[in-house]
């Protein structure tokens, strides 16, 4: 009688254990998009069009945090590459990660990237992020936390920090070590 119960308890442990582990597996990814070992996240199914509209997706994935862009469509970013393809971002934040650092992100150089396209804080239309005026430090919250404001002009920029505050404004031709360490401070354990 013990030892059928005995059993019976173990099939029922490893049951659950087949059923448990790969669901565990498949949320332990996170978002991931590897194609496969070795290689960046998958592209965009479609890129920007020729406004600069962002043509999301629901599969679209962002390659640093791996959120869905089309879920947070105002405050999505896009990054196209000279070969075509196109990444998605979930915000800004994730956007300047991944043209810091693209061969972290993408495993690619950052020569290959073509053209960022980011949103208006005010209007939502599409602008250039190498010619943003961008705000870091005010009271607006992203997706990921704080957020990175790009805006149009330096009109928008004035009205923005009267309503939100900043304590640094820059544009990306200004971007440093100094300037990125500012910006995303090293986690201290």
């Amino acid at each position: 009688m013990f030892q059928r119960r005995f059993l019976r308890g173990g099939m029922v442990l490893m049951v659950a254990a087949l059923l448990v582990i790969p669901v565990a597996a498949v949320a332990g990814s996170h978002g991931q998009q590897h194609s496969s070992p070795g290689q960046g996240p998958r592209p965009a199914l479609k890129s920007v069009d020729a406004n600069g509209e962002m043509q999301l997706s629901d599969q679209d994935r962002c390659p640093v945090c791996g959120m869905f862009p089309a879920k947070r469509p105002k405050s999505a970013a896009a990054m196209v590459l000279k070969d075509g393809r196109t990444f998605y971002f979930c915000g800004n934040g994730c956007l300047l990660r991944t043209w810091r650092y693209s061969d972290r992100h993408l495993k690619e150089p950052a020569d290959a990237i073509q053209r960022m396209v980011v949103r208006d804080y005010f209007s939502g239309a599409p602008l250039d992020a190498e010619k943003a005026w961008w705000v870091a430090g005010s009271d607006v919250i992203g997706p990921m936390g704080p957020a990175l404001v790009a805006l149009r002009s330096e009109q928008e920029l004035a009205r923005f920090k009267e309503r939100h505050g900043g304590r640094k404004v820059f544009r990306l031709s200004e971007m440093d070590d100094a300037l990125w360490a500012a910006l995303f401070p090293p986690k201290h354990k």
